[in-house]
């Protein structure tokens, strides 16, 4: 008997079959016996921003499980969040086994990430922050790593780094596609969402602020990357991110709408 096509063409379905044919191993496609140590070694700071970035892969457990319990009725965006945190671990084990490798110090410990998910959700605790600004952090944020971990790729002298973190900025580009499909169902249901939409990517801050304070680049005001935040916010909305800004730039000041950019136009 032959399937019904439409049992594969629910959302969910695509999100897991995305990830089916995206999938690697961190065991058997990296080549882990051919790393470089001393070649790797000779760019401390990609290998910094490697560990920040380490840390905050780590920290979804944190992040998205706030996301799991806001979508729970929501069965498409629990599959892409929990696909994501499986993914987002991954991540998390192959930089931490590359630093591990290679020798790069201080080596990072579980204390340490679970001080950095203290902290976080600390700070988050009583926070009045709607679905909607969190579906926007993330989206925004996968997006900016897939940037992130291409411009590392591309300086990096040791080749297995190169591939690996090719491999990992192509799965930020599926995880920030995947929180846009859910945005975009939400607002094709209710279109009142589009400014909580704006409002949220003129405030933006990446999520991984909470895990480490300030957040690794590896090209300083990326000319593509954040043309292309700007484009994606566009699609979504059909207004230009700048426009909005610009108009809001104009109105009473409002603290409640958006607090942290407020609060900086106050001071």
């Amino acid at each position: 008997m032959k399937a019904n096509p439409a049992l594969f063409n629910r959302s969910y379905a695509k999100h897991a079959a995305a990830a089916d044919r995206a999938g690697w191993s961190v065991e058997r496609d990296i080549g882990w016996d051919s790393v470089d140590a001393d070649l790797a070694r000779q760019t401390p700071d990609l290998l910094d921003a490697l560990r920040d970035a380490a840390i905050i892969e780590s920290f979804h457990p944190v992040n998205l499980q706030r996301l799991l319990r806001l979508t729970w009725d929501d069965v498409d965006a629990g599959v892409a969040f929990s696909l994501e945190m499986y993914e987002g671990f991954k991540h998390f084990h192959a930089l931490r086994t590359y630093l591990e490798v290679v020798g790069h110090t201080p080596a990072l410990t579980d204390a340490e990430l679970v001080d950095a998910r203290r902290r976080a959700m600390a700070e988050d605790a009583g926070a009045d922050r709607s679905l909607i600004e969190r579906l926007v952090e993330f989206m925004l944020s996968e997006h900016l790593a897939s940037y992130f971990f291409r411009r590392l790729g591309a300086q990096a002298k040791e080749p297995v780094l190169e591939g690996l973190l090719s491999l990992i900025a192509a799965d930020e580009v599926r995880h920030a596609q995947s929180a846009s499909d859910i945005i975009a169902r939400r607002i094709a249901s209710d279109a009142s969402l589009v400014p909580a939409v704006l409002n949220a990517a003129a405030d933006f801050h990446h999520f991984g602020e909470q895990a480490i304070g300030e957040v690794p680049v590896a090209m300083p005001g990326d000319p593509l990357a954040l043309r292309t935040f700007a484009r994606r916010i566009e699609r979504l909305c059909g207004v230009r991110l700048v426009d909005h800004m610009k108009a809001t730039l104009d109105e009473p000041l409002d603290v409640s709408r958006t607090p942290r950019r407020a609060a900086r136009r106050a001071s």
